[in-house]
C-alpha cells in the first residue's frame, strides 16, 4: 500500500527535497528555541545597545505578527498546485508552511504545506516533474 502511494519516491530529487525540508524545519525550530522563546533575549533586544542577533529576531517576529510566514506558504502552495510550478516551489511551500506552523501562523501555513506536499506526491506517483 505504501509503495503504491509513494510510487517513484526515492529519486535523488525527492531525497534532496526531503533533506531541505528537514534541515529548514530543524533550523527554524532551533533558532526559535534559542533566540525567540527565552524571555532574556526579549530583555536584551529591548535595551539600547542590542547585539546583532536581535536583527533577525526582530524580522522573524515581524513576519510572525503580520502573518507573512503562513501567507507566503499559502501563495507558494497555490503556485505549485494551480500553476504547476517547478519542484522547488512545492518544496518551498512545505518549508514555509512548517515555518508558519512553528511561528504561530498555522492556518495558512498548513494549507500551503499541504498543497506543496500534494503536488510533490502527485508528481511522484505520476513519475513526472513537479
Amino acid at each position: 500500500m505504501l509503495g503504491k502511494l509513494l510510487g517513484n519516491f526515492g529519486r535523488t530529487r525527492d531525497w534532496g527535497g526531503l533533506a531541505v525540508v528537514a534541515a529548514a524545519g530543524a533550523g527554524m525550530a532551533l533558532y526559535r528555541a534559542t533566540y525567540i522563546e527565552p524571555r532574556a533575549w526579549g530583555t536584551v533586544c529591548a535595551a539600547a545597545g542590542r547585539p546583532l542577533a536581535c536583527l533577525p529576531r526582530a524580522g522573524l517576529l515581524w513576519l510572525q505578527r503580520e502573518y507573512l510566514w503562513g501567507a507566503v506558504a499559502l501563495l507558494l502552495g497555490l503556485w505549485a498546485f494551480l500553476g504547476r510550478g517547478p519542484f522547488v516551489v512545492a518544496v518551498a511551500a512545505i518549508v514555509m508552511g512548517i515555518a508558519g506552523v512553528e511561528n504561530y501562523n498555522a492556518t495558512w501555513g498548513m494549507l500551503g504545506a499541504a498543497l506543496g506536499a500534494w503536488v510533490w506526491l502527485g508528481a511522484t506517483r505520476r513519475g513526472g516533474p513537479a
